[in-house]
This record gives C-alpha cells, structure tokens and sequence, in this order.
C-alpha cells in the first residue's frame, strides 16, 4: 500500500513538472523616446538586436513543422510610460506575392498576418489577441478560458504596416490603459507569437503549440521594470436632437416637434486591476451591433453579438463553462436583453487569480403591455443584476459561481449556479455547469401571466390566472471530451404632391479620454 501510494505521487509529480517547463524570459528594454508609427523601422529603439525568438512551428494545419528559413521572423519590443510597442520584421522571399488587403476589422484573416496574444495579468486565464495584415488592418479578440476567442471585443490599440522588398515590416503600439496588470518593481506578462503565410496555408507560433494546448500553458514571458499602470480615465457624451415635421397641405409644412436626448458613459480604473464603468441614458444608435442573422425558420432565439461600450469590459467573464458546442443554449447572462439602459453601473477586475464582475442596469421597459381591453399601461423600469466570480488554477482550470436576479413587473427572475472547467491532459477536457432558476409572479387585474419552461426535453406551459407562481428549475450540465485541438483560430423629398412626413436626427458625440495629472 505504501509503495502505491509512492508511486501515484511520483507520477503525481511528474505530471506535474511536465507542465511547469520554465518559460523563456525576455527583459524588455525601456525606450528613451518613444518611435514613430509608420512602418518603418529606422527609429533609434529599434536598432537593438531582435528578441532570441528560437524556432518558430506549424500549428495549422499540420502541427510540429519548422517555420523555413525564407520566413524568418524577427521581432523587437521596446516600453516607456504611456505604451508597449512591437516591431516585426516578417522575411519572404517572394514579397510580391503576399497577400493583404485594407478590410474593415475583424474581417482579414485570410491574407498574412503577424499576432500577439499577451497575458497582462499573468494568470494564464485571459488574454488580449491582436493581428495585423501588411496593410495595417486589425483584428483583435479577447481569450478567455470559459468563453475561448470573442472578436466583438475591440480594444484600443495602433499599427502601421508596409511591404518592403525582403517580405513586410508592422508596428504595433499598445497604450498601457487598455492592459489590465499589476504595477511592480518588476512587471511578468505571458505572451506568444503567431503567423500566418496565406499562399502555404500554414500558421506558425512561438513557444510552439503543442496539441490541445491552451495558450499560455508554455508561453513566453517578457520581463518589464519599474512598470507602473496608467490611471484609466474616460468619458463618452452623446447628444442627440431630432425635428419632426408633417404637411398641412402639399405645399406647406406644419410646425416643428422637437426631441433631445443628453447622455454619458464613462470608465474609471480604480486600481490596475479594477475598472469602475457607469451609464447614463447612453445612445447606442451608431453601433454596429446587429450584423445580420438568418431569422427563418429558427428553432432557437438569435443571440447578437454584443459591441455597445459599456458592455464590453469584462465581456467574457460573464459566460461559464459549457455554453459552446452543445451547450449553447445555457448562457446564464446574454446582456443584449438590456435593451435600453436608462443608468447601470459595472465593476470588474482581478485580484490575484480571482476574477470578478458586477453588473447592475434599470432597463426602459421595451414593450407596453395590454390590457385585456387593449389599452396600454405603464409598468415599472427592468432592474438587472449580475454578479460573477471564478478562480484559476493552472493552465486554464477555473471554478467559478453566477448569480443574477432580474424583476420586471411583479416578475421577479433569480438564477444562481456554478461552474468548473479541468483539462487533467492535453488530450482530455472536463466541464460542469449547475444552474438552478426561481420564478416568481403575480396576478395583474385584468390580465393574465404565462410561464414556459423546460426540463429534459419535454416542454410544458402553464396558465396562471389567480394568485403567485412559483418555481424551481435545476438545470446541470457536464461535459467530456477528449480531442486534440488548436489553441488560435484563426437617409430629399421630391415634390410635394400629398400630405407626408419629415423627420431629421442630429447626432453629436464624442470621446474624452486622459490621465490626470499627479
């Protein structure tokens, strides 16, 4: 008995070590002016020696490759007070046959790209994806162990690119008030390296990935002294007005009705790790936040991306364990059911290996609902609340808790419930999530209150007309998969001739945006 229990912890033991491989370490060194962002690399800073990247391998769509000697990939990092900046020198023998093109964000995977994935906090459990083709076209996309790559998230950040005759030259310049670290005498972030040469179809990394890697399960790790984080201070007023006009005749126009509409968001970092943000009555109207979606046929709702700026930070702490693959409909949070905020208020960050989030919003009540006579009454504003916590372990392990509680005219909604994510192997991942619901309603005279809900497969409603419902639903979910798997995906009139209608929207906004002074 002993000598088994021995060798299980010498086995112990070496699993272990078999994922705690020193990372290469790199001191980035600190620029005594800031360079220029222009694709060219004749600023003083970039006359150091590139950063001793070693050998760079395939992960797509074999695995294990070495990156040929033609496409050697030289790479150079530099800080100061206000922002960390790359340069890469990305080798081709044949430059004119790199493909790139200027295309709106998010939308240019298919040319060369040279990426970063940058662990700020150093937890291994978050990281800020950023990618650029030879024409300086972004894509960005924030990785999460429980939620993987989420592209809605753009983060504020500059490049410059260019061909050149050896291959394509990117610059890359991150302001230190998007990243989220802890300031320190000496500043440890995990970052790895990503290309793709689109004519060959391979993508190449650096530390290579192995199968069913996680990002930062064998990262590099670049070294910052004496870094300090920047105090996140921003603010986004909106000013809207909008003239209505109708015709009195076909030749005359009618008085004028008038509407204004003043609003603000606004986010400010408490510590490094800790952003405050708050809204009030903010207008969303020129966001892209509805791309389109087929709506025929659908068995299931549609979930629209989520781009408005108050929700994006903190976005993928929100979502637990299994809400991908056959797990999609159990998303404990979609924060597109806040449809129109009149305030809300979000507190986000990290403390140690802790993540944590708190959102609470007053809804404008979408839908006016009837009586049966079919009158409309007003009902009181939606109030949403959700708060969320996880802990990580090594690699992307994490266990974490949910609750959210919404009420909306006499209905009040609560759902609480936990979930754990393990990947004991490359080869072998273990999800589990609990969720359990509690419905309650009251009667309004006049009308009735309809409840729809699901256990197993079977569906069932229920027609309440006296008195308060209430249920308990219990949902679990668990989930394991063994599998190898990538860690990187990749608005005149013409003439008037009968009466009609005018209407004309003025909108005004802006962003405000700095560091106070000391």
């Amino acid at each position: 008995m002993k000598r088994r229990f021995v060798t299980t912890a010498l086995c112990l033991c070496l699993y272990s070590s078999a994922f705690a491989q020193s990372p290469a370490e790199y001191r980035v060194p600190r620029a005594s002016e800031p360079p220029k962002l222009d694709g060219i690399l004749d600023d003083q800073v970039w006359t150091q020696a590139p950063m001793p990247t070693g050998q760079w391998i395939s992960y797509n769509p074999n695995r294990g490759d070495k990156m040929p000697d033609v496409y050697k990939t030289d790479v150079r990092i530099a800080y100061d007070d206000r922002n960390v900046y790359f340069a890469f020198h990305c080798f081709d023998n044949e430059p004119e046959k790199i493909r790139t093109n200027l295309a709106k964000r998010d939308a240019a995977f298919s040319d060369d790209w040279i990426a970063l994935s940058l662990d700020s906090a150093g937890t291994g459990q978050a990281a800020y994806h950023l990618f650029s083709n030879p024409s300086a076209s972004q894509m960005d996309a924030l990785n999460t162990s429980a939620s993987g790559e989420q592209f809605d998230a753009d983060m504020v950040w500059f490049s410059a690119a260019r061909t050149t005759s050896d291959g394509y030259v990117v610059e890359v310049q991150i302001p230190l008030q998007t990243l989220r670290f802890a300031g320190a005498d000496e500043v440890k972030m995990n970052l790895v390296f990503f290309r793709k040469v689109s004519r060959i179809g391979y993508s190449y990394a650096w530390p290579e990935m192995l199968p069913g890697q996680w990002v930062f399960d064998r990262p590099s790790r670049l070294i910052f002294s004496n870094l300090k984080p920047r105090r996140l201070v921003e603010v986004l007023p909106s000013v809207t007005y909008g003239i209505n006009q109708q015709r009195d005749t076909a030749n005359r126009w009618g008085p004028a009705d008038d509407t204004y509409n003043v609003g603000a968001s606004g986010k400010l970092g408490i510590t490094s790790g800790i952003t405050l943000d708050g809204t009030i009555n903010p207008d969303f109207s020129q966001v892209e936040s509805e791309a389109f979606q087929v709506q025929v046929n659908q068995r299931f709702p549609v979930f629209f991306s989520e781009k408005r700026p108050f929700f994006m930070e903190g976005m993928g702490l929100f979502n637990i364990a299994g809400t991908g693959g056959d797990g999609n409909m159990r998303t404990a949070m979609h924060t597109r059911h806040i449809v129109d905020p009149i305030y809300g208020s979000k507190l986000t960050g990290t403390i140690g290996k802790t993540a944590f989030g708190v959102l609470n919003a007053v809804d404008d009540s979408p839908v006016r609902p009837f009586t049966i006579d079919g009158e409309p009454f007003d009902v009181p504003n939606k109030m949403t609340t959700v708060g969320r916590a996880t802990y990580g372990w090594q690699r992307s392990d994490y266990v974490g808790g949910i609750f959210t509680h919404t009420q909306h005219d006499g209905r009040h909604n609560i759902v609480a419930g936990a979930d754990v994510s393990l990947r004991p192997s490359n080869a072998h991942s273990l999800s589990a999530t609990f969720l359990t619901s509690h419905v309650r309603a009251w009667r309004r005279a006049g009308r009735s209150t309809r409840r729809w809900s699901g256990r197993r497969g079977a569906s069932r409603r229920t027609k309440l007309f006296v008195g308060a419902a209430r249920s308990t639903e219990v949902t679990v979910h668990a989930s394991l998969e063994s599998r190898c798997s990538g860690a990187c995906c990749p608005h005149s009139l013409g003439p008037a001739t009968s009466a009609g209608t005018c209407a004309g929207t003025l909108r005004l906004s802006g962003v405000v945006s700095g560091v106070p002074h000391s």
